[in-house]
Parts: C-alpha cells; structure tokens; sequence
C-alpha cells in the first residue's frame, strides 16, 4: 500500500482528515469547496512569494553596495564633488570674462555651455 508523501513524515493531508464531499451535507459541501478553493490560493501566494524572494536576492547580489546607508553617503559626497567642480568653472568663466572685459553669458556662448549647466 503506498502511502502519501504527508503521511511519511507524520503529517495527514488536508483531503486525508475531511470526509469525502458527497457524504458532506450540501453546505459542508460548499464550505469544502470553499476551503479547497483557499487552499489552492494559498499554494499559489506561496510559490509567488518565494518567486520574489528570489528576485529580491538577485537584485541584492547585483548591487555595488548593499547597505543603503553607504550608498546615500556615497551619493551626497559625490554631488558635493559635482558642485565643488561646478562653482570651479564658474569661477573660471567669471575670470575669463572680466578678463575680456564681455558677460559671462558670452563666456558660456564660447565655451558652448548653457547658462543652466
């Protein structure tokens, strides 16, 4: 006789516990149905739930840097760099411009940069 796999590790199968459906009065039948129904939703959130537990560790493992905290560090030093290099050349423009004696939009104009650069 071969036995279910819930069976082998002590564990009876919801379908082992209730009484088959026809021998049910028709509401325990609707509720068996019902219960079936849920069961077999239940099945499918879980397999959608591992599906993505595992995209989440792939998306992890893709990252450069896990820890957000670092990551937003990282970010604000490099903007800091950014307008550090920014107020640099605008120093510079201003310069060429008092230099030349013209406006720095026509600074900008030479140099084809936008005044919103």
């Amino acid at each position: 006789m071969s036995s279910s796999p819930a069976e082998e590790i002590g564990h009876a199968s919801p379908t082992d516990l209730a009484p088959a459906p026809s021998s049910l009065p028709r509401s325990d039948q609707v509720e068996a149905r019902k219960i079936a129904n849920l069961e077999v939703k239940v099945t499918a959130l879980e397999a959608q739930i591992e599906d993505t537990e595992a995209k989440l560790v792939a998306a992890a493992a893709k990252l450069k840097n896990p820890d957000p905290g670092q990551t937003v560090n990282n970010h604000i030093r490099l903007l800091r760099e950014y307008n550090d290099v920014r107020d640099m050349g605008t120093s510079l423009m201003g310069i060429i411009a008092d230099n030349r004696q013209v406006q720095m939009k026509s600074v900008y104009e030479d140099f084809h940069v936008d005044e919103k650069d």
